[in-house]
């Protein structure tokens, strides 16, 4: 049943897939707490949604605690100051609207990390977006000095990396061992045994699912809603390393202009439902550990501290 279902929803249009999806699986995951660790709150999507109204959505789901990055940078804070505390904001580099374009390039982009880190107005860094063959490399001072940040002040730093190889992840790894490191998207392109690799080779870097979700990166999951064979194995092989989130961003579609504004929280509700489906089917211990547990740990929260 569910995998007809999963080939009528292609043919739709994903407004009402998030219902349909939610009818299909039932409501028997809905009140299981969850931390999604991969949320925006962008200047384009403000067009659309406030804060209050994506902090009623997370609540309405469940999820215990969430952590975001906005562009620019404090529309994160905005977000966490609506939630009365549940919302751990990070770092964005992008401190303006086009940020996203020169970040790299200037040293505000540094004092102003170091001034929301050591006021404690943030909890980490990120997300930061590398295209392998652009601007900027890794090698970047600007970057490589925000890593020295977090360092110092031992916070994680959320990283995305569009690659065909695993290899510039376990090189940043490795080359900084006091880095806490997150790997978004699992590596984005990457399959199950090239994420193996740095999950084996990298004991500070922990992965994130968001995205991997059918409408974008995909390949996580069968037909059927459950993790592939070799998915399925390296999270019950290593269920201390792996988190969700559900990255409500639609515009990397394209379905949607990039001159439109970003409609992703209309989405929220289909993409958290579709990671509830998978993890459900992990044994359950595994499943805590990925839909919650490992979240509290690598952000270092105290689970008495949050939750609705």
């Amino acid at each position: 049943m569910i995998s007809s279902i999963s080939k009528c929803l292609r043919l739709l249009d994903p407004v009402f897939q998030a219902l349909l999806v939610s009818l299909a699986v039932g409501e028997c995951a809905a009140n299981d707490a969850f931390a999604d660790v991969h949320i925006h709150f962008n200047w384009d999507q403000k067009e659309v949604i406030d804060a209050r109204s994506i902090v009623e959505k997370l609540r309405a789901a469940d999820v215990s605690f969430a952590v975001v990055s906005g562009t620019p940078s404090e529309l994160a804070l905005e977000l966490e100051h609506e939630s009365s505390g549940f919302i751990l904001p990070l770092f964005s580099p992008y401190t303006h609207e086009l940020g996203r374009q020169d970040w790299y390039l200037s040293e505000q982009t540094l004092r102003l990390a170091e001034q929301g880190l050591r006021d404690g107005g943030y909890r980490g860094i990120g997300e930061i977006h590398f295209m392998i063959g652009f601007r900027p490399r890794l090698d970047n001072p600007i970057f490589l000095r925000l890593l020295a940040l977090a360092e110092e002040h031992r916070v994680p730093v959320l990283i995305h990396i569009d690659a065909a190889d695993e290899s510039p992840f376990v090189e940043l790894c490795r080359a900084r061992p006091d880095l806490r490191l997150l790997v978004a998207h699992a590596g984005g392109n990457l399959q199950a045994r090239q994420v193996r690799r740095i999950v084996e080779q990298c004991a500070n870097a922990m992965i994130d699912f968001s995205a991997r979700d059918p409408w974008r990166y995909g390949g996580l999951t069968g037909e059927d809603g459950r993790l592939l064979p070799a998915w399925r194995e390296l999270v019950v092989d290593h269920p201390e390393r792996f988190m969700v989130g559900t990255d409500p961003v639609w515009k990397v579609t394209r379905t949607q202009s990039w001159d439109q504004s970003d409609n992703g929280w209309d989405y929220f509700e289909q993409l958290l439902t579709y990671h509830r489906r998978w993890i459900d089917d992990l044994p359950g211990p595994v499943g805590q550990r990925v839909r919650l547990d490992n979240a509290l740990r690598f952000f270092e929260i105290d689970a008495r501290s949050f939750g609705n």
